[in-house]
């Protein structure tokens, strides 16, 4: 009898451990299905803006889109004209930039020598360290103008490092960047020569940072032309995604498109542990008509 009672209490625990298994599964298994496909679909749509920046390339070279996906894949990773007109538009102008920020780096060294030999009550030398300050500041917004224009020209490629590029431009537009510059100018006339130089430090340290990630800006350029192949696919359905070019007497448009159809969706539906268990909705991650997205409020968003 005793035997019984103890096999009782270890039945029960058993049975308490596969409950709260169970508990834990219901919450953390949903939201493990939830989290996967929000991120496919934000995959999915970066995929779709990519094929269709591939297609204005497309049409750029050949002035006609292509409803083949497999040959625009193909352009972009073997087109020898586009490789060198990439090369022409991005890796020389960046590498020129980065050549104006040595520059101004220099500047900032002579600025800083500069500074040691200022008396604030020197009306002359101030106003000589002013002008220099307001010439790197001007330089420096310059600088930003030109990266802006790149980061413009560079949305429209597929898989280009944008990113990388924008968190350069991004140090250059940053306020208590350009107010370093007008605090190494106050701190010299408040005769705080030390605080000035290391406000000039961060400055310095600024355009190693700048030029480091437009260098890297550079090495990454051939990911358009390598990471092509990874745009086939939506990520959700592993369905090669939908490429159309509609003709109309007025003009052409291209279309691409979310390969999820009704028949997916019911096969999910029909999936006891992705949808009763999981409660996993998948709805069509949408198109682009033309340019523009129908996840987003206009063109190009």
């Amino acid at each position: 009898m005793a035997d019984n009672y103890g096999k009782g209490r270890l039945i029960y625990k058993v049975l308490i451990l596969v409950l709260f298994a169970a508990l834990i599964g219901s919450i953390y298994y949903p939201k493990t299905l939830w989290d996967k496909e929000a991120k496919n679909v934000e995959l999915s749509h970066y995929r779709m803006s990519n094929i269709y920046n591939a297609e204005l390339q497309y049409h750029y070279f050949h002035e006609s889109y292509t409803d083949s996906l497999p040959a625009l894949i193909e352009f972009v990773k073997t087109d020898t004209a586009y490789h060198n007109y990439v090369d022409s538009l991005f890796t020389s102008a960046i590498a020129n930039v980065i050549t104006e920020f040595d520059s101004m780096k220099a500047l900032q060294y002579e600025l800083d020598e500069f500074v040691k030999s200022v008396s604030p009550t020197d009306t002359a030398m101030t106003d000589s360290l002013s002008n220099r300050v307001d010439d790197l500041t001007w330089g420096v917004r310059h600088l930003r103008d030109k990266l802006i224009i790149i980061s413009d020209r560079m949305k429209n490629h597929p898989c280009s490092p944008i990113d990388i590029l924008d968190s350069a431009r991004e140090i250059v537009e940053r306020k208590d960047f350009f107010m370093r510059f007008n605090m190494v100018k106050n701190l010299v006339v408040q005769n705080k020569h030390a605080s000035a130089l290391a406000a000039s430090d961060k400055i310095k340290a600024s355009y190693d940072l700048i030029i480091q990630r437009l260098q890297k800006t550079i090495d990454n350029l051939d990911k358009i032309f390598t990471e092509i192949d990874s745009l086939y696919y939506c990520p959700t359905s592993r369905k090669a995604f939908k490429l159309s070019v509609i003709d109309t007497s007025v003009i052409k448009r291209v279309v691409i498109e979310s390969p999820i159809d009704s028949a997916f969706i019911a096969g999910v539906e029909s999936d006891f542990m992705k949808s009763v268990i999981g409660a996993l909705k998948i709805k069509n991650h949408g198109n682009i008509n033309n340019g523009e997205k129908s996840w987003s409020s206009g063109p190009g968003k």
